[in-house]
């Protein structure tokens, strides 16, 4: 159990079609009630609202004047944890570790690599190749659980 008994309350529940709601406001910024039906496939305005007044309920999201709903708070539970907001985006989190090793790899053969190959120089691009295949293939994994 964690310190915060509201966080685990909305960990509890904020789950199923009510988490993609939630991620698709966190992605897209604000939308009205027809929008987040049409984004998310809903077969009614009414299934969406009654997600998004879940939402208010647990003051995650605001509704203005004009019917549109915006992110108050962000909170990180369940498959949301793995992912980052960069910008308007959510992006899965292994993504910018692959693209560190990518960058160190591309760096070292740029400057420190010496012709002919030293033990060293191959053991640092086979280490660097299986991290980047690594980073890249949970990357791709957690993008096909993605919420939203």
């Amino acid at each position: 159990m964690s310190e915060d008994p509201d966080k685990d309350l909305v960990d509890k529940l904020l789950k199923g079609r009510t988490m993609s709601v939630y991620a698709l406001l966190l992605s897209s910024g604000e939308m009205g009630v027809r929008d987040v039906q049409r984004s998310l496939g809903f077969s009614s305005p009414s299934l969406a609202l009654h997600h998004l007044a879940k939402l208010s309920e647990l003051d995650l999201v605001t509704k203005d004047v004009d019917g549109v709903y915006s992110v108050t708070r962000t909170v990180r539970v369940g498959s949301l944890s793995l992912f980052i907001k960069f910008g308007t985006r959510l992006l899965p989190r292994f993504l910018f570790l692959g693209t560190l090793f990518s960058a160190m790899l591309v760096i070292y053969l740029l400057t420190f690599v010496s012709w002919p190959l030293t033990g060293g120089d191959i053991m640092f691009m086979a280490m660097s190749l299986i991290a980047i295949l690594l980073s890249f293939n949970e990357t791709r994994r957690i993008w096909l659980l993605k919420p939203f």
